[in-house]
């Protein structure tokens, strides 16, 4: 093979070798991208489900120091907004409360399993939960008053 013959080739090869790593480059870059940008909405989607969470607890904590739910239907409420929040340690402090009155209360039945015990179980649980509700209910009042200033940017 003559000498102009392989550096012919040999160019030919450089520059193949040359457009394929600039092609993977480009593939890597546009990769690259899209990862940005599926993060970026990710970020902005869980802002905003933090933002609307906050949102429904000021709301429940505003309902709550009117008398408008019982004590245990707020911390049950809370409790489960509370997980879609990211609470700094302090609200997690008031939080907490919630999540314990939620689960001291968890045994009792709701919506349609309420609906079908007799009065006198439902008596005996209405008492109950009354009892429960009141080992937590200074903690739970002042945690609702707390909550109502929770920030929401």
């Amino acid at each position: 093979m003559s000498y102009p013959l392989a550096l012919t080739i040999g160019g030919v090869i450089v520059v193949l070798l040359t457009a394929y790593a600039l092609y993977l480059g480009l593939q890597l870059k546009r990769q690259k991208s899209r990862r940005d940008k599926a993060e970026e909405e990710l970020r902005i989607e869980l802002e905003s489900n933090d933002k609307e969470a906050r949102q429904s607890v000021q709301i429940i904590a505003k309902a709550l120091i009117q008398r408008d739910v019982s004590e245990t239907e707020a911390a049950m409420r809370i409790g489960f907004l509370s997980q879609k929040i990211s609470a700094n340690p302090e609200e997690q402090t008031l939080f907490s409360v919630f999540q314990q009155l939620a689960e001291a209360t968890s045994h009792i039945p709701i919506l349609d399993d309420w609906k079908a015990l007799e009065r006198s179980e439902k008596n005996r649980l209405t008492q109950e939960r009354a009892a429960i509700e009141s080992k937590y209910s200074d903690f739970i009042q002042a945690s609702a008053e707390q909550l109502t200033r929770l920030q929401l940017g």
